[in-house]
């Protein structure tokens, strides 16, 4: 017994002194696996809060780029020799060549030399396309709610050629005191005695399709103009000097 005393008292100190040793290497330990647990938090937060800033300004860049390569769409009214003439849907890409063939493509009495197939189009414009030996009306005589579209190219002679044609002919029949049968409006031939709104559409149709009038008695090669007609409306038209 005596010896076991001996050697509980000579180890009590040194077990005692392990055990403070290891409680401060444990609080140690715990210690640092606090702050390394809160190290990673942080760091994670931080990632999180980078990718989302970062998913939502991509929306903003993708919707900037939709919007800037959105494609606008309006209408145009195209007119004159071409196979189906109306009002067709195009956007701000495309040209007058584009609507032309939209429209069926243009007729075999279209002036070419008088047209500018390379014209873009724009919001509720109107496009004309001539016929061959139509007198170009000047702007004068064009309905003042009617946008004048210039489809007609400014370099070409014939153009020019055809303008001072118009103009020298409505010279010509405003001294006689009667409308020039070959460059009146639809509106214009509207105020003529025996005339109405029909008759005035049916006239300036031959005009496009048949050319200009030789004479006012080709007015008879219209339905529902006959002998007495013509001889009412006589009093009012003309034809002007450029009627080959």
């Amino acid at each position: 017994m005596e010896k076991i005393r001996v050697w509980v008292e000579e180890y009590r100190t040194k077990a005692i002194i392990f055990g403070v040793v290891g409680i401060i290497v444990l609080l140690f330990g715990w210690s640092w696996w606090q702050k390394s647990q809160a190290t990673e938090l942080k760091d994670l937060g931080s990632q999180e809060q980078k990718s989302s800033k970062t998913a939502k300004s991509n929306p903003v860049t993708t919707k900037t780029k939709g919007s800037s390569n959105q494609v606008k769409q309006f209408w145009v009214d195209i007119k004159g020799a071409v196979t189906k003439p109306g009002v067709y849907q195009v956007n701000h890409y495309q040209r007058v060549n584009d609507v032309v063939q939209a429209a069926g493509g243009l007729l075999k009495t279209a002036d070419l030399n008088r047209i500018n197939l390379s014209l873009q189009l724009h919001d509720q414009q109107i496009i004309y396309i001539p016929f061959q030996n139509e007198v170009a009306a000047s702007s004068s005589q064009l309905p003042t709610t009617v946008e004048q579209t210039p489809v007609m190219s400014n370099s070409s002679s014939s153009s020019v050629a055809s303008q001072t044609t118009a103009a020298s002919t409505t010279e010509s029949s405003s001294s006689t005191g009667k409308l020039d049968l070959n460059t009146a409006t639809k509106e214009q031939l509207m105020q003529i005695n025996g005339i109405g709104e029909k008759k005035a559409a049916l006239i300036v149709n031959y005009r496009q399709e048949h050319g200009n009038f030789k004479k006012l008695e080709d007015l008879k090669n219209i339905s529902g103009i006959g002998d007495k007609t013509l001889e009412v409306m006589a009093a009012s038209l003309t034809v002007g000097m450029d009627s080959n």
